[in-house]
């Protein structure tokens, strides 16, 4: 009769040094897999621009070349008029990132306003839910300024430069809105000068002569300055970490460095439908603006 040989388990010390050998593993692993997770959502993110780019080029091909921001009084009017009613007059909301996604065709080509959320950008996510459900225009439009259904700026993502026109192919068109930037300035648009709307809180401006000093820089969620992150840092971006697209199409994970290579790209463009420079943006923000600093009167 053969009997069973004695089970021996693990010691005490073994189990302490198997423990010990999974936490080191862990350790090595874990960096690795949220490296590698902030990797793939900056790649959504910047996927999240490429749509973006093709939304405002299907808008430009409805309108002669035109994007919204380079539309004269009369395409401006005519637009807004479309959207809310032949009782609107002017075209002042054509420089207001609050507007510039709810046009018929940039709505339809995007499919979703999940779109202008990004990944990167998780503050975002609970208002861009309150847009999906209750948004006017399926799943656009959820805020009211007094007058108009609007986006509601703290469910957006990017930033759109004003500066750009499909004609000139290495203007920057979109960005991540963790930008710092110079103060806007008063611009003669195609349809008249003008100042971004609400520039105090949603205008900026990258300028040419001062790519790649440090009040030009992508906001990183290291950031010292509580108001500068509160305001415009993103949870899933670093130091010098940031997205842009081109109005050729092209997105770039971008450094600081790469920011400053494509203002002054942007700066040596010329064509298209105006005459000049133009370095202004119209950014969101998560800064905390009383509701009726942006009601219209």
């Amino acid at each position: 009769m053969l009997l069973k040989g004695k089970q021996r388990g693990f010691t005490l010390v073994e189990l302490l040094v198997v423990i010990a050998v999974i936490g080191v593993l862990a350790g090595m692993l874990l960096p690795a897999l949220a490296k590698a997770k902030a990797k793939a959502n900056r790649m959504k993110c910047a996927n999240n621009l490429r749509q973006i780019h093709t939304a405002f080029m299907m808008f430009s091909g409805d309108y002669d070349g035109r994007l919204p921001w380079t539309l004269t009084h009369e395409q401006g009017v005519q637009l807004w008029q479309g959207l809310y009613g032949k009782q609107h007059s002017g075209a002042h909301h054509l420089w207001d990132i609050q507007f510039l996604f709810l046009p018929a065709p940039i709505r339809k080509e995007l499919g979703t306003s999940r779109l202008l959320s990004s990944p990167c950008d998780p503050e975002t996510h609970q208002w861009i839910d309150k847009e999906i459900q209750h948004g006017k225009w399926e799943g656009f439009g959820h805020a009211f300024d007094g007058v108009h259904v609007i986006m509601d700026y703290r469910s957006l993502s990017y930033a759109l430069h004003l500066g750009s026109d499909m004609q000139r192919p290495s203007t920057l068109l979109a960005l991540s809105r963790n930008i710092s930037g110079d103060s806007s300035y008063e611009f003669n648009y195609p349809s008249g000068p003008m100042l971004p709307s609400y520039n105090q809180y949603f205008g900026t401006a990258l300028h040419t002569d001062k790519a790649g000093m440090a009040s030009q820089a992508f906001v990183g969620n290291t950031e010292q300055d509580p108001v500068r992150l509160q305001n415009y840092g993103m949870a899933g971006l670093g130091a010098s970490q940031g997205q842009f697209v081109r109005a050729d199409g092209s997105t770039v994970l971008a450094s600081n460095s790469d920011l400053a290579s494509a203002v002054r790209d942007h700066g040596g463009a010329t064509g298209g439908v105006f005459k000049g420079v133009n370095e202004n943006l119209t950014r969101p923000t998560q800064e905390k603006i009383p509701p009726q600093n942006l009601r219209v009167q």
